[in-house]
């Protein structure tokens, strides 16, 4: 379903966390996330993901992780069909994140899912609406190695155009 987070009864998040106990081998971490919920989002036609993942541990079964009044945090992710809208953004901006985000951080300790939810949909929509500045940084780049190629064939007497 679109725009609408599907959430996990507690009845199948305990019987998923009894099989992964259950399954447990030497060697493999004994704790981990558990999906809670999630779903797919689309903001001005580009699609994303948002995921509630619960915490727990072999002994204390589902924990709070740290000092976060909740055993969730939420994630924003991109889905297969954003992968390629990704790798563009992330190849024109350093150290960009596009559409990547969680709400392991301090200052989500105090955070209700709910508002770990909002705060990535809002990760998520900042994200999307940066792009027309993503765009325009790309046009510079490519304006600057347009350049950079054209005084290099002046060097060489032809224009970037004759080299062509």
């Amino acid at each position: 379903m679109i725009n609408k987070l599907e959430f996990k009864s507690e009845e199948n998040m305990q019987k998923e966390l009894k099989e992964r106990i259950a399954n447990w081998k030497e060697g493999n971490s004994k704790d981990g996330y558990i999906e809670r919920a999630s779903g797919k989002f689309i903001y001005k036609n580009i699609a994303y993901l948002i995921k509630v993942l619960r915490y727990y541990n072999h002994t204390d079964k589902f924990v709070s992780m740290c000092d976060k009044i909740s055993d969730c945090h939420v994630v924003v992710e991109y889905p297969e069909e954003t992968k390629d809208l990704r790798d563009l953004v992330e190849s024109v901006e350093e150290y960009c994140e596009f559409l990547y985000y969680d709400t392991l951080h301090t200052h989500n300790q105090n955070q209700t899912v709910e508002e770990q939810i909002n705060e990535c949909h809002e990760r998520a929509k900042g994200d999307i609406d940066r792009l027309p500045s993503v765009i325009e940084s790309a046009k510079e780049k490519a304006q600057k190695i347009e350049e950079t190629i054209n005084k290099l064939s002046s060097t060489t007497g032809k224009t970037n155009k004759e080299n062509k």
